[in-house]
């Protein structure tokens, strides 16, 4: 499948949410940050945080299939909300998805990209790890939290 990153628009964001089917996957889509359940509000005003730039990955006939957000602080990323359309879900496309956000960090002038995951949420660890992520070390704040980096220096 070819897949296309372009910036999120409104109208995408109510399909985004529809892919948050329960308080579990909310927790991994985004921690303690939002609400279930889910609401369109709530995930476009993350829009209104400085620095961020939410994005969308689609498919053949501008199909969504993914979801990401990037926030750059001094040539630093910090990658968010990844998400996979449930039914693409299990296509191997999350490694998709985020090399996508990988390239999208470097065209915004970002060196490294960051993360935190769920330390629990081991498809996504195992994601990143495959991306070229370092090994996660827990948060000193919140220990149910990974943090992990990757240089996008050659």
């Amino acid at each position: 499948m070819s897949l296309v990153v372009r910036p999120r628009r409104p109208a995408d964001v109510l399909e985004v949410v529809s892919w948050i089917a329960s308080a579990k996957v909310l927790y991994s889509f985004s921690g303690a940050r939002l609400q279930w359940p889910l609401t369109s509000i709530q995930l476009e005003n993350l829009t209104h945080t400085e620095g961020l730039s939410p994005f969308v990955v689609v498919g053949s006939a501008d199909r969504l299939v993914g979801h990401f957000d990037l926030r750059v602080d001094e040539r630093v990323a910090w990658l968010g909300r990844v998400a996979v359309k449930p039914e693409f879900q299990g296509r191997g496309l999350a490694i998709e998805v985020v090399n996508a956000a990988l390239v999208q960090a470097q065209e915004l002038g970002a060196d490294a990209v960051r993360l935190r995951v769920i330390a629990t949420n081991e498809p996504a660890i195992r994601t990143y790890l495959r991306a070229g992520f370092a090994t996660g070390l827990p948060d000193p704040e919140r220990p149910s939290v990974l943090l992990m980096e990757r240089s996008l220096l050659r």
